[in-house]
Parts: structure tokens; C-alpha cells; sequence
């Protein structure tokens, strides 16, 4: 699933107002669900994101944000520092024949 949210630059009709106006996630069948965020907070299901930009765009006015993933994200940071050797790392820089290098080969 991946969140986003309506940010509108210029308000035609003069309900929603400006800025983030509305969220709406994205499910993995490609349904959206938007919900406002004013004092009419509906939520309404459509069969796709292109619907939503197509009605709620007004010729750019306004953007879908995509959130970051910030599950996803950690994931693969967690992924890297899990499999990080700063000994390796360092091996591959200090010259073999070294002091440095027998030191840490030791270690």
C-alpha cells in the first residue's frame, strides 16, 4: 500500500482551500481511497490514481505526494548496516603489506 496526499496550489471552488487538502492511499489491487481534509472529511473509493488526478488535478492546481516508504527504507538500510564490515572496508584500503594491515588482520 502507499499513502499520498493532495496538495493544491489555487482552490477553484473555494471548499477545500489550499495546501495539503487530502490523503489517500493506494492499495496493492490499484483501488485509491481519499479522504479530505476539511470540514467535510468524506472518503470516497476510486479504481485508480489516475481518476483521482484526472478529477481532483484541476489542470495542475493540484499534486499527488507520494509519502516516502519509510518501512521499505529501513528495510534495506537495516539490510546494509546488517551485512556492513568496516574491518573489511578498511582492509581493502590500508596497504597489505602494512603495519596497519597485520594489526587488524589480527583483530
Amino acid at each position: 500500500m502507499k499513502v499520498f496526499y493532495l496538495n493544491r496550489t489555487e482552490d477553484e471552488s473555494g471548499v477545500s482551500g489550499t495546501g495539503r487538502v487530502a490523503q489517500g492511499s493506494i492499495f496493492d489491487n490499484g483501488k485509491v481511497a481519499v479522504t479530505w481534509l476539511s470540514e467535510h472529511p468524506t472518503v470516497t473509493v476510486y479504481d485508480n490514481i489516475g481518476e483521482v488526478h484526472a478529477i481532483h488535478g484541476h489542470g495542475g492546481k493540484t499534486e499527488v505526494i507520494m509519502e516516502p516508504d519509510f518501512k521499505k527504507a529501513f528495510g534495506e538500510l537495516k539490510s546494509f548496516v546488517d551485512n556492513f564490515s568496516l574491518c573489511d572496508v578498511v582492509l581493502l584500503k590500508v596497504p597489505q603489506e602494512g603495519a596497519a594491515s597485520k594489526l587488524l588482520s589480527k583483530n
